[in-house]
């Protein structure tokens, strides 16, 4: 394969078939591929020989060969030919940081505060794998990678030991996230990465990197974590990645909702009392609203209609390895048989859409965290609440919440039974994957009291006061958090 040919459909070396190209850089272009016999996807990375050293590059993939942690990509093989270079890895599938931002706008707190978290374990993970830090030098939002709730570290061109990093020549860093010691003459250390997680820190709230040596301090107390890693000398910033961490987990203690574990700490439970009463819509659209909002939210199809699958086939989208389809910038996971073994990810709130399946909503737990239970009800005098006499009382979740979609006037009635009870009526919206305010608004309330870190009290403090200071005049995007 030569520069500037025609390279869909290429085969590589026999086996790899090229897809698509998932990214350019200084560095090299990056490849979706489809490894023939063994029917997975690999990323590629093609560097031009006549662009790069192969020491260089080499170096880039036995550096990577040493590392394992499930948050860096697997290196399968390097080859060669006559024009390029490359570098054969496990495929990632998912959003990069800088693309998240870049649609949504701001992140909200929690999500800052738990993308920071891992991406303090990666950096720590670097520093501490061998006798000699690595360090990784270039820790920027095009690097990181979120999927499915979890952060990978992309692109090792940079990276070094601590003592070849300080013995080369040139040095290398992104505008607006490289460190003082970077740009100067000055050692580098594992205070370059730590000023680098600050900078990516500011980069998710603020919603736009940090420009010169001038820059508004974020308030409250994850503002403060953030200065302090940005201290332009370096023995003010934390001493390791460990203790960023730290700092970072007494403040996600308090958004304990929202707390990325094991088990979702959130599950809403999603059914009906008959077709057509519109629980797939209502469940879609809280999906999307959640995540406009900065939350790692999966929609699983617990009903038969096969509608996620439908989904793909008409977008020409396939699942990926977790058996996971992201459509329409939303993860959607279609109904699988128990025979089906498809590789774990966990996700903190997590949307069950059973569809008439009521008995099945009602009684089916979860491994851990709350349960929420939506009733879908129609909205006419004659229809009937979905409340089973053999379901009342019998595994019933703590809370129940009755939705009435498609109302008329005097449709409400105040269901009877154990636990809380509250009803609302659904407000009209076209499109699932692009509620309008008023269906936000409708969302807003109906998780109010689950969701802390999105109640309008919160945000319209910390971040809201930073927005005013430093943002004057700019209008937030639609669905953007502060």
């Amino acid at each position: 394969m030569t520069e500037g040919g025609d390279e869909k459909d290429t085969i590589l070396f026999g086996k790899y078939q090229l897809i698509r190209i998932l990214g350019q850089g200084r560095s090299g272009t990056v490849y979706l591929a489809f490894h023939r016999e063994l029917e997975e996807y690999r990323a590629i990375k093609r560097v031009d020989r006549s662009k790069a050293c192969h020491d260089q590059f080499r170096k880039e993939a036995l550096l990577l060969k040493r590392l394992r942690h499930p948050g860096i990509p697997i290196v399968y093989d390097l080859e060669e030919d006559s024009h390029f270079f490359y570098l054969i890895e496990e495929f990632l599938e998912g959003d990069s940081i800088y693309d998240l931002v870049r649609g949504r706008g701001p992140l909200n707190q929690d999500a800052v505060i738990r993308f920071g978290i891992q991406i303090c374990d990666l950096v720590h993970y670097l520093h501490s794998a061998e006798a000699t830090p690595i360090l990784y030098l270039d820790l920027q939002p095009r690097n990181l990678l979120v999927c499915h709730g979890q952060v990978k570290l992309l692109d090792f061109d940079h990276s070094d030991t601590l003592t070849s990093a300080n013995a080369a020549g040139e040095r290398y860093g992104t505008e607006g996230f490289a460190a003082p010691e970077q740009r100067n003459p000055g050692r580098l250390g594992i205070y370059t990465d730590i000023y680098q997680i600050g900078a990516v820190l500011f980069y998710m709230a603020a919603g736009q990197p940090q420009t010169g040596e001038a820059f508004h301090t974020l308030p409250g107390q994850l503002g403060a974590v953030i200065h302090r890693c940005l201290q332009r000398d370096a023995a003010l910033r934390y001493e390791t990645a460990e203790d960023v961490r730290e700092a970072l987990a007494g403040l996600h203690s308090k958004t304990e909702c929202l707390r990325q574990s094991k088990s979702p700490s959130l599950t809403i439970a999603l059914a009906g009392a008959r077709a057509g009463a519109g629980v797939t819509h209502i469940a879609i659209g809280l999906a999307v609203w959640l995540k406009r909002m900065g939350s790692s939210v999966l929609y699983e199809e617990y009903n038969r209609s096969n509608d996620v699958r439908a989904m793909g086939e008409t977008l020409q989208i396939q699942a990926d390895s977790y058996g996971i389809y992201t459509l329409r910038d939303l993860s959607m996971k279609p109904r699988y048989g128990e025979a089906v073994c498809l590789r774990p990810c966990s996700y903190p709130i997590i949307i069950r859409d059973y569809g008439t399946d009521l008995e099945a909503a009602m009684e089916e737990g979860t491994d851990a965290g709350e349960r929420i239970l939506l009733l879908v009800c129609g909205g006419k005098w004659w229809d009937r609440l979905p409340l089973p006499e053999s379901a009342a009382g019998k595994g019933e979740p703590e809370e129940i919440i009755f939705l009435f979609n498609h109302a008329v006037p005097g449709a409400f009635r105040m269901p009877e039974g154990r636990g809380r009870r509250r009803c609302f009526r659904v407000p009209r919206f076209e499109d699932p994957f692009e509620p309008d305010s008023g269906a936000e608004s409708f969302y807003r309330t109906i998780m109010d009291g689950y969701l802390p870190g999105f109640r309008q009290e919160e945000r319209s403090g910390l971040w809201e006061r930073f927005r005013k200071k430093g943002r004057r005049g700019r209008r937030k995007r639609p669905g953007s958090s502060v």
